[in-house]
């Protein structure tokens, strides 16, 4: 796998294209877990971050130091990481180090991200940080406009929930 030493997280950094990384499923080995991670979880607006910045940052944290190259291998299945390095992966992603090892603690943070992901995609996310510190009575309004807009357009009054 090819690191870019670290990719652009500045304010021109281009858009990352729809992600390619699937939910992982039970059973997921670690680079499937990990992977899912890099994927989501990223600085706003610039692509992933890079395997070099993960190491850094994992290896200011105290204790041992991390390279690209094990970052590298982590991801491309070719080496299990540390007992000491998962709860440094997981505070790097801000996870639950259990996100790693525990089906089901993998099953709902994917969920999240997944929710997060749609949220974006459908621009719901830039609505509500328009709506912080509205007053309930104008977020009430903004409702009411929403629905009218739905009415309009021939959409039925409860939205769809086709889950993550």
């Amino acid at each position: 796998m090819t690191d870019s030493a670290d990719r652009t997280d500045g304010p021109d950094a281009p858009r990352p294209a729809p992600s390619p990384v699937p939910v992982p499923g039970p059973g997921a080995p670690f680079s499937d877990r990990l992977n899912f991670l890099f994927d989501r979880v990223r600085p706003p607006g610039a692509e992933e971050y890079s395997n070099a910045h993960v190491a850094r940052t994992i290896s200011s944290y105290g204790g041992d130091s991390y390279t690209r190259s094990h970052i590298s291998y982590l991801r491309a299945g070719k080496r299990t990481p540390t007992i000491t390095m998962v709860p440094l992966l997981a505070r790097f992603f801000g996870v639950e180090a259990a996100y790693f090892i525990e089906d089901e603690v993998t099953r709902k943070i994917a969920t999240q991200f997944e929710i997060l992901r749609k949220l974006k995609e459908n621009g719901v996310e830039q609505i509500a940080l328009r709506a912080m510190g509205v007053s309930a009575a104008g977020q009430r309004k903004v409702l009411a406009a929403l629905e009218a807009v739905r009415r309009e357009e021939g959409l039925s009054d409860e939205p769809e929930r086709d889950g993550p």
